[in-house]
């Protein structure tokens, strides 16, 4: 029935997207197939979450990478969410000379070395430029982007990623006058934590009795730690697999994303979800999306050092009361961002496009 099929073609089963295509599989069964282009990604460390959907690795030789391209060129509807490999072009490629409905499905593009970006993408996703497939943007920041890269002459819809928050739903952080601040990320130069160090400094000068719990690993560890010296404030929690998560969370009050450039940033729903009150740059798609400033956490401009510490000084002197409205609005805001609802509006999209093809043919 592959003629019947949604195919997605992404690039590994991370955490977040197998227990989306599962929620997909569960309210719709046997109308989805994933082709993985890889089956581990080396940079990734998470543990595998059970697939229960169909799916493929493409990284298992040639004989499946056949079985992708007959499967993307027969499926009622494709959805691409990379491009950026020889693989991943050649299927787009294949699919678009079809002339079948498919659309792709991507965060914002560009921060580092924007202007070589947009000549591979000019490259690789040319199909995608002189046709009018839609666009799912991963978050309104995505949408926007995209939007002014490639005209309004086609369908955009924002679906960000989702996860199951329940989980982190099930979080019960406790008020402490000893504010612990949360970084949760890879410690590299994009992610900003070299920032938070900085800002974490001058804010633990102004009030002693603040802390930072810094969960994962990376290449800038060494000079953060030169950074906040042999403080008995600061603990190193190193990487934390997907399913131990939530402890750590729960052992805080405030979460901090201080991204340069994070295209949605799954952090922000889970901290938000765990009841945190979330400090984010508004270079994090997440953010742009679910954070209202004083609201439910901050906004603060990427690379901006003395934003992010007037932000964490401003977390540092809530009371009781007034973390514990911030925490409660956190939760509520995260409400609507359910895997159920996620897969619905997959769904949903997929329905409309296919709608809005043969109202076109």
């Amino acid at each position: 029935m592959a003629e019947s099929r949604v195919i997605v073609v992404t690039h590994f089963p991370s955490p977040y997207q197998v227990e989306l295509f599962n929620e997909v599989e569960r309210q719709r069964p046997g109308v989805l197939r994933v082709f993985y282009l890889n089956q581990r990604v080396a940079a990734r460390k998470w543990s595998g979450v059970p697939v229960t959907h169909d799916h493929a690795y493409l990284d298992a030789g040639n004989a499946i990478l056949e079985t992708a391209r007959a499967a993307v060129t027969r499926a009622t509807f494709v959805i691409f969410n990379y491009y950026i490999d020889g693989v991943s072009a050649g299927l787009i490629k294949a699919r678009a000379a079809t002339e079948g409905p498919w659309c792709f499905w991507g965060e914002r593009p560009g921060y580092r070395f924007p202007w070589l970006a947009r000549l591979a993408r000019l490259s690789r996703l040319g199909p995608l430029r002189s046709g009018r497939a839609p666009i799912w943007g991963i978050g309104r920041w995505a949408v926007n982007a995209y939007r002014a890269e490639f005209g309004d002459a086609r369908a955009y819809m924002n679906l960000p990623y989702y996860s199951n928050l329940d989980r982190f739903r099930a979080a019960q952080p406790k008020y402490s006058s000893d504010i612990t601040f949360l970084f949760s990320g890879s410690l590299i130069h994009r992610k900003g934590v070299d920032l938070l160090a900085r800002a974490f400094r001058d804010t633990a000068a102004a009030n002693p009795r603040v802390r930072l719990k810094i969960m994962g690993d990376g290449p800038l560890q060494p000079r953060l730690m030169q950074t906040l010296g042999a403080s008995d404030r600061v603990e190193w929690v190193g990487f934390t697999d997907w399913n131990a998560l939530v402890p750590v969370y729960e052992s805080a009050h405030v979460l901090c994303v201080p991204s340069r450039h994070d295209g949605w940033g799954l952090v922000v729903p889970e901290g938000l979800a765990a009841g945190l009150p979330t400090i984010a740059t508004d270079h994090t798609g997440a953010a742009l999306d679910l954070i209202k400033p004083r609201h439910n956490g901050w906004l603060v401009r990427a690379g901006d050092l003395d934003g992010l510490s007037r932000a964490m000084k401003q977390a540092a002197r809530l009371d009781g009361d007034e973390w514990s409205s911030m925490s409660h609005r956190a939760r509520a805001s995260i409400v609507d961002h359910s895997l159920p609802i996620g897969a619905a509006r997959l769904l949903g999209g997929v329905d409309h496009a296919l709608s809005q093809s043969r109202g076109l043919n």
